[in-house]
């Protein structure tokens, strides 16, 4: 069973690409139809349809995903130390906390900063 502050936690990360989209789709008729790719430090790698603004969102999506099937089952996550058995439930707590700080901060880097150099201009 997950603790319901687990789960409210896990809830972070979905509200900030929520936002994120919204705000995405506020500012995508201004965005121009071909955009560039991999654009960081002024070097374009290529060129692309602005619909690849999108491919952070899903694969952020995608991410979180993963996380949560392991914060589900922690007790599937093979460790290399042993712990006590009474010791079991605080440590899957423990590792369930940091999936989610990792969630959140997967989310912060993959949403606004993927591509600020085309939407925030």
């Amino acid at each position: 069973m997950i603790p319901k502050h687990i789960k409210l936690l896990f809830c972070i990360p979905f509200v900030i690409i929520i936002c994120y989209t919204v705000y995405l789709l506020t500012k995508y008729s201004s965005i121009p139809d071909i955009i560039p790719i991999h654009g960081y430090g002024g070097k374009n790698d290529g060129f692309g349809s602005k619909l690849f603004l999108f491919a952070p969102i899903l694969l952020n999506l995608i991410i979180l995903g993963f996380i949560w099937m392991i914060i589900r089952k922690p007790e599937k996550i093979k460790l290399t130390f042993e712990v006590k058995e009474e010791d079991q439930a605080k440590t899957a707590g423990q590792y369930q906390l940091v999936l989610i700080i990792l969630a959140i901060f997967v989310t912060l880097i993959m949403s606004p900063l993927s591509f600020s150099d085309v939407v925030y201009k």
